[in-house]
């Protein structure tokens, strides 16, 4: 592993990745060996879908970039890529959180019903759920719903992409009028 960290990706291969990331294919990474791989979805909120706010992004700020500003190692692409990460982290955390707050969950007494089996079926409705007798009686609990951290966090990640994309524009397209 010595001296891989040193590894230069070629520019190609870092356009392509970032051509690919910016038409949503946002679980992915560059590896200096494997090139462009999968990421492992170790989340469940990985599971949820992309909230792809670049394409819209280059559409209206990327005329007259050249590939290399665009999809560059230091592209427009490679400074939304953290941010738009971090906005389909949040957005997917937020649905999993409404989730939870409107379907509840229930809390069990440890050995007082197989939780092996409720675990892996889940609660739905109709469901007999069968108690230990004595054990203290499984209850559904409810979790307050507060959605305004995650709403404030996804509007500052998307806040700072409009502004790296606007900045970039500005500074390129000056360039462009200058060169």
């Amino acid at each position: 592993m010595k001296g891989l960290k040193n590894k230069i990706i070629p520019a190609k291969k870092v356009r392509q990745f970032y051509k690919r990331f910016a038409q949503g294919e946002q679980y992915i990474e560059l590896c200096p060996i494997m090139g462009i791989v999968e990421q492992d979805k170790r989340y469940y909120w990985q599971q949820q879908k992309v909230f792809n706010h670049i394409a819209p992004l280059i559409d209206l700020y990327g005329k007259g970039l050249t590939e290399e500003e665009l999809y560059g190692r230091h592209g427009l692409v490679s400074l939304l890529e953290p941010y738009q990460r971090e906005y389909n982290r949040i957005m997917n955390l937020h649905s999993e959180h409404v989730g939870f707050a409107t379907h509840g969950y229930i809390a069990v007494e440890d050995g007082s019903v197989d939780t092996d089996e409720l675990s892996e079926e889940g609660l739905m409705a109709g469901k007999i759920l069968i108690y230990r007798q004595g054990g203290v009686k499984p209850e559904l609990q409810k979790d307050t719903l507060n959605t305004k951290p995650y709403l404030e966090s996804a509007e500052y990640c998307l806040n700072q992409m409009i502004t790296i994309a606007v900045d970039y524009f500005e500074t390129h397209s000056k360039e462009l009028q200058n060169g």
